[in-house]
């Protein structure tokens, strides 16, 4: 089934419908899954268990949590394939086009990314002058 078939019928979160046997690991407040649509073999995932949409949402030991299971997935992952990407998720999925609205992190082995941008064009490096000016506009911003 293509996944976006998948989610046009997903009604409820899925991280918060997962039956125990499709947890790899967890701790108290995180779990460790495999992708169900996956961009790579064994590209896995980790969730907070409680439902959230952003980062600061979590409490400390929650992020300490999923920073354990990141750190051990990643592990496993340098130890099989050698190298890896971690994508960071979050927010409203009507807002930014993603798929699932609970905050997660993908384990991704040997993703193929950097030469190209967003939507699959050759990247270009910014002339100097544009890239100063942005890092003051970011700096003001921040």
């Amino acid at each position: 089934m293509l996944y976006s078939n998948y989610l046009k019928g997903v009604r409820k979160c899925p991280f918060c419908a997962l039956n125990k046997n499709e947890i790899i690991k967890e701790n108290k407040s995180a779990m460790l899954i495999l992708a169900k649509a996956p961009y790579t073999k064994d590209h896995l995932i980790i969730v907070p268990k409680r439902h959230v949409l952003f980062l600061e949402a979590l409490t400390k030991r929650e992020k300490e949590d999923v920073d354990n299971l990141v750190y051990f997935a990643m592990r496993k992952i340098h130890n099989k394939y050698g190298d890896a990407s971690i994508l960071y998720r979050e927010g409203n999925k009507k807002k930014i086009g993603k798929s699932i609205d609970h905050i997660h992190y993908h384990i991704i082995p040997n993703l193929r990314i950097g030469a190209v941008d967003i939507n699959l064009n050759k990247r270009i490096i910014l002339d100097e002058k544009d890239y100063l000016k942005l890092i003051e506009k970011m700096k003001k911003e921040m």
